[in-house]
């Protein structure tokens, strides 16, 4: 079967990363609508479960301080507020909001639309909107936050990805979506539940200030163990999984890890790129998608240099 998300050189789809993350609150349905309404037709979004169990938007496992206040208006001091141990009720009374500016992500993305009181959405509340008539044509690239590291952060794999499935067949969107993780066991659940839903694999190979790397010799994140040879040569080890996306930090590509991949017949989306000159080398590169917190920077470049996108 031909990979659908393979194109053609000087062509990319541009994903909205959390929306538009860069422009305005980000796992927002006012975010998402945002995103539309440029033009985008690929998002990029974040899945966590509530304690009763409903999926909901969401990036960290815990309650962020520099974009959550409670109903009173002020910035939650606490950043041990866990996702899964409270209900959506209780999720709801929280206002999601532009980045405190004092914070380090108010101060990384200024320029960022703040909109009040906005409310945690639910999975399903996504996907009513991606259902309309005029959203038809929108792709959905959903990542299912787990951590193979750390306990009660979510259910099992199994229950996480069973509770998302239920959303998906209710929605009837099944061929419109593709799930990712970093946490390789739900992709490998993923396959069991439902072999036709796309799969992608999330990586990353350096550490980063926020994220440290889920690719290394025994990774509990890739679920399997592989010859440490073998991690040089991701792209043969994803498809031994029967990958359908390496999805992969964008400093860690090469235009031969590319290369490889496609001959493989896997396609590859990068994350997250946001400025100019990455953008278009990762072009060049060859990649299949490029997920930005800038969609429109992403979309106005790709007119400039006349870059065919979707």
């Amino acid at each position: 079967m031909v990979n659908q998300f393979l194109n053609k050189p000087n062509y990319v789809r541009i994903y909205g990363h959390r929306g538009a993350r860069g422009e305005i609150v980000e796992n927002s349905i006012e975010g998402f609508e945002h995103t539309f309404a440029l033009g985008i037709k690929a998002i990029e979004f974040d899945v966590l479960i509530s304690k009763d169990k409903i999926p909901v938007l969401f990036h960290d496992f815990h309650l962020t301080p520099s974009m959550t206040q409670d109903e009173a208006g002020n910035w939650l001091k606490d950043p041990k507020l866990k996702i899964f141990e409270k209900s959506y009720d209780e999720l709801s009374k929280y206002n999601i909001v532009s980045f405190n500016p004092e914070s380090k992500y108010g101060k990384r993305f200024k320029q960022q639309k703040s909109v009040k009181s906005l409310k945690i959405p639910k999975l399903s509340e996504l996907f009513e909107l991606a259902s309309k008539s005029n959203n038809k044509d929108v792709f959905l690239n959903l990542e299912i936050k787990s951590t193979p590291v750390r306990n009660g952060l979510t259910p099992s794999p199994g229950d996480t990805v069973s509770l998302i499935l239920k959303n998906i067949n209710e929605h009837k969107l099944e061929d419109r979506i593709i799930i990712s993780s970093f946490d390789w066991r739900i992709l490998i659940e993923l396959k069991k539940q439902n072999s036709k839903i796309l799969r992608g694999f999330l990586t990353l190979q350096q550490d980063l200030s926020t994220k440290t790397k889920t690719i290394f010799e025994d990774s509990p994140w890739m679920e399997k163990k592989f010859p440490s040879q073998d991690l040089f040569l991701l792209p043969k080890i994803i498809k031994s999984q029967e990958g359908h996306v390496w999805s992969a930090f964008y400093r860690d590509v090469t235009k031969q890890d590319i290369d490889l991949a496609h001959k493989l017949g896997l396609a590859v989306n990068v994350w997250t790129v946001n400025r100019e000159n990455d953008i278009l080398r990762m072009i060049e590169y060859g990649v299949d998608g490029i997920i930005t917190d800038y969609p429109k920077k992403a979309q106005d470049l790709c007119v400039a240099k006349n870059i065919s996108w979707f």
